[in-house]
């Protein structure tokens, strides 16, 4: 047999058996792809609905306060907050037992009947009843009972859009579909290069696919311009797209980021607008600390720990009784340890959520003095851990300089000289130094611009 006849059957041995090999991995990739899309669907409609019964959940407690109080305000301020906070909700609703509308976020639907979408129920998540609606602006509707000592005083209706479902299901698509194609196209390929028996290159591309599991930018050289030439370039074009992917999920843990640092506002919004006085406390403390962090040249993580340390430093207030809290005259004894167990009570809470963990020591020592004297652990000097030696110096400040009922608040050089008093003794004196520096700054175009 001639050299041409050897090359003809090796080719068509090659072709026959790359055409079985994509034939049964295209029926695998196929069940498997569709398998694969059920259950991403699955995790994404339960994902949606987890989250917007964590979002009801949330607003209920400060709710029910403000339904108590008769605060019109605080629950139109927490409608507009919970929508400004989330690009995929369309409508708030807060609702007395009458079906009247306490607050909306539409304010021109305050005061009127609130009628309930109708649609598919799902099933109930973390207490809300959950609707999947069709033709209308929101494609999920959450409804949620608030509740007070066990007694019905309220409800929450929470409308969510699909936008984010979609687009998640399209980019699970598509990726499927482009591991798939991959998987495919390896195959053939893979096949093709065991019927050559080229090791050598084959080696190469082990190597090169090594590299890219260590999260190398690899490039193979092309030596060839058979079917082996044509997996190394295919590789080379994978290895781009992975490039590519890994940006983008740079991009989005980045979104994941900024949504987690805004629910957190939300959360400290939420506590302030329980006093009219108090409210944009925490994000002036934010502010305030963050300029310190910055002239202290805290690294972007440890600036972003800090904010919603501050964030979060008056969470434990939420157990503290409403009649304390707005009290205008003197406290009782009892009413003053009441006042000085929230710090502890913070700390009991973050413990409750892993991730907020580590915020506990910023939030359980933003009370204590520089001499010893404060509490809850009577820690001194640089026992104190940094952020609550911040805190205790940006909190003072702002407590200052804000007005109660039953005073009026320090003017800004008053404030500072109460700082300089404190020096040594109730905040740290290097401390006081960087702050007065950093309030030179605070509100001048220097102050960061997400905290307006």
């Amino acid at each position: 047999m001639s050299m041409g006849g050897w090359l003809d059957r090796f080719r068509g041995i090659s072709m026959k058996l790359a055409l079985w090999t994509c034939g049964l991995i295209s029926l695998l990739t196929l069940g498997s792809s569709l398998v694969m899309l059920d259950v991403m669907e699955e995790t994404l409609l339960a994902e949606l609905v987890r989250r917007g019964a964590a979002i009801s959940a949330s607003i209920a407690s400060p709710a029910a306060f403000s339904i108590l109080e008769g605060d019109r305000l605080a629950l139109d301020n927490l409608a507009a907050k919970t929508i400004e906070a989330q690009d995929d909700l369309v409508y708030l609703a807060i609702v007395d037992t009458r079906g009247k509308i306490l607050a909306h976020s539409r304010l021109e639907a305050t005061g009127g009947d609130f009628l309930p979408a109708t649609g598919e129920l799902l099933p109930q998540s973390g207490g809300s009843t959950v609707s999947r609606l069709s033709g209308e602006a929101a494609a999920f509707e959450f409804h949620t009972p608030v509740l007070f000592s066990g007694k019905r005083i309220g409800e929450i209706y929470l409308g969510i859009g699909d936008q984010v479902l979609q687009g998640s299901r399209a980019e699970a698509r598509g990726k499927v579909a482009l591991v798939a194609a991959g998987v495919l196209g390896a195959g053939l390929i893979g096949t093709l290069l065991l019927a050559t028996l080229l090791t050598r290159p084959i080696k190469r591309l082990s190597l090169g696919v090594a590299a890219l599991q260590a999260g190398e930018c690899v490039r193979v050289p092309v030596t060839s311009g058979d079917e082996l030439g044509r997996l190394t370039r295919e590789f080379n074009t994978m290895a781009t797209e992975l490039g590519r992917q890994k940006a983008r999920l740079a991009e989005h843990a980045q979104q994941l980021e900024e949504a987690y640092v805004a629910t957190v506002r939300l959360l400290a919004a939420a506590m302030d607008a329980r006093d009219e006085y108090t409210l944009g406390h925490s994000t002036r403390v934010a502010t305030l600390s963050s300029l310190v962090g910055r002239r202290l040249n805290l690294s972007a993580a440890a600036q972003r720990d800090l904010t919603v340390a501050c964030f979060l430093h008056d969470v434990g207030k939420i157990r503290i009784p409403d009649r304390i809290l707005h009290k205008r005259g003197s406290l009782s004894s009892v009413e003053h340890a009441c006042i000085l167990k929230h710090p502890e009570h913070g700390a009991d809470i973050l413990r409750l959520v892993d991730s907020l963990c580590h915020y506990v020591p910023a939030v359980l020592h933003h009370h204590e003095r520089w001499d010893g004297r404060g509490y809850p652990a009577g820690l001194q000097g640089e026992e104190i851990p940094l952020f609550a030696a911040i805190l205790a110096i940006t909190d003072a400040y702002d407590a200052m300089t804000s007005s109660r009922p039953y005073r009026v608040g320090l003017s800004r050089e008053q404030a500072i000289k109460e700082l300089q008093r404190g020096s040594g003794s109730q905040f740290s004196p290097y401390l006081v130094e960087v702050f007065l520096l950093a309030l030179e700054e605070y509100g001048d175009e220097s102050a960061p611009a997400f905290f307006a």
